[in-house]
């Protein structure tokens, strides 16, 4: 019989990799109880004209290399996150190399043999393998910055990133992997390791006169 290895991110049990738009199921599971799924809540609270499940984003102009335009117009971003959106998109080339990186967004020691394949690359649900960075991201950002970026300063930022879209993050953690147990998928659990994207729309679409304040943010 032969043996799966169970570990996240192996052939046996992939990542299930996050949607990077629109979650068609959910949207129709909020429908059934009358209530509006929201996919990226900082993006929807963040630009104007977006009513029911019309989002200004959906009609934004489309063209060519606006991710930088889409990150320094966005009114409600900190210095932080501007200067993390701009580096991720130069270190992660994305315009040469789609398919994204997995970094270390942690501090601890992390034995990386309990993750994927010989604890170097991470399968995902969508087929592909990607690469495990081994240097952690705070530290690389750090070097770039020639400023110390703490890794929970780090993850907060991430989160801002991916719910205003400019980022996809899905986290390989055992609880997101395609043989978690039921208790599994409701437990919460921190991600050491990410597998961070360009969201392609974000350098596709501009958004610089849709933004508009969001006092929650503030």
């Amino acid at each position: 019989m032969e043996i799966l290895n169970k570990k996240p991110g192996s052939f046996d049990n992939p990542i299930i990799i996050k949607n990077k738009h629109q979650n068609i199921e959910l949207s129709k599971e909020y429908a059934r109880r009358g209530e509006l799924y929201i996919h990226r809540t900082f993006l929807q609270k963040s630009t104007k004209h977006n009513y029911g499940d019309e989002f200004a984003f959906d009609k934004a102009p489309e063209g060519d290399e606006h991710f930088a335009l889409n990150v320094i117009s966005n009114p409600n971003l900190q210095p932080l996150d501007i200067k993390i959106a701009l580096a991720l998109f130069e270190i992660l080339e994305w315009r040469h190399k789609a398919e994204g990186m997995v970094y270390l967004c942690t501090s601890k020691e992390l034995d990386l043999e309990n993750y994927g394949e010989f604890g170097e690359d991470i399968v995902f649900s969508d087929g592909f393998e990607r690469e495990i960075d081994p240097t952690p991201l705070a530290d690389q950002l750090s070097a770039l910055f020639k400023t110390s970026i703490s890794t929970d300063a780090l993850n907060k930022v991430l989160n801002r990133l991916d719910s205003f879209h400019y980022i996809n993050v899905t986290p390989v953690t055992m609880a997101n992997s395609k043989l978690a147990k039921p208790e599994q998928k409701t437990s919460k659990s921190k991600a050491y390791l990410k597998l961070i994207e360009i969201n392609e729309m974000m350098d596709t679409k501009n958004l610089t006169n849709i933004w508009v304040v969001n006092k929650e943010l503030k």
